[in-house]
C-alpha cells in the first residue's frame, strides 16, 4: 500500500461525508456506515475492547461493544469506517484485508468523520467560536473540538481568531 499523508486520509472521510449528502453535525456515524454497506452490530464485549471489523462473506461488519458510552462507541465506529474507507480508496485492497491495517491511517480519517473541516468551519462562524457549545453540537467533548479549532486555525494557543 502506497504511502499517502494524513491529508489524503482526511480527504476520503470528507467524500464519503459528501456522497452521504450530510450537511448538519453531528455526523451520522451509523448513518454513514448504512451508505458504506457496512452492517453495525452492538455485541456486549469485554470493557478492554472498543469494537473490530470483522469479514462477513467477505464483505466488512463493523462490531461495536454496547457497554461503552455513546461518545466512546462513536468514535470506535468512525475509527472502523477509517479503516473501510481506506480500504475502498486503494485499488488493490480488499476483504478480508490483504495487508496489516495501519490504524494512524484510521485515526486521521476518524478525526475527520467526527469533527469535518468544512462543517466545523461553518459552525464556528455562525457559532461565534464557542467551543463548548460547538463540542455539544458535534458529539465530542471540548479538549476534542479546541484541539480541532487549533489544527484549522481558528483559534490560537491563548486567544480567539476572529476573522469577521
Amino acid at each position: 500500500m502506497p504511502m499517502h499523508s494524513d491529508m489524503h486520509y482526511r480527504t476520503i472521510a470528507v467524500e464519503a461525508i459528501r456522497r452521504a449528502v450530510i450537511t448538519e453535525p453531528p455526523v451520522p456515524v451509523e448513518r454513514l456506515a448504512a451508505s458504506l454497506g457496512v452492517p453495525v452490530r452492538e455485541v456486549h464485549l469485554p470493557a478492554f475492547f472498543s469494537g473490530a471489523i470483522i469479514a462477513e462473506d467477505g464483505m466488512p461488519v463493523a462490531l461495536i461493544n454496547s457497554a461503552l458510552g455513546e461518545g466512546t462507541r462513536r468514535r470506535t465506529l468512525a475509527h472502523l469506517l477509517g479503516h473501510v474507507l481506506i480500504v475502498l480508496a486503494d485499488p488493490v485492497e480488499s476483504y478480508p484485508r490483504n495487508s496489516v491495517p495501519n490504524h494512524r491511517e484510521a485515526e486521521a480519517a476518524a478525526s475527520e468523520l467526527l469533527l469535518p473541516e468544512p462543517l466545523v468551519r461553518e459552525q464556528a462562524r455562525k457559532w461565534f467560536n464557542d467551543h463548548r457549545y460547538l463540542a455539544r453540537l458535534f458529539g465530542v467533548n471540548e479538549n476534542e473540538m479546541t484541539h480541532r479549532m487549533r489544527e484549522l486555525g481558528i483559534i490560537k494557543a491563548r486567544d480567539v481568531l476572529w476573522d469577521y
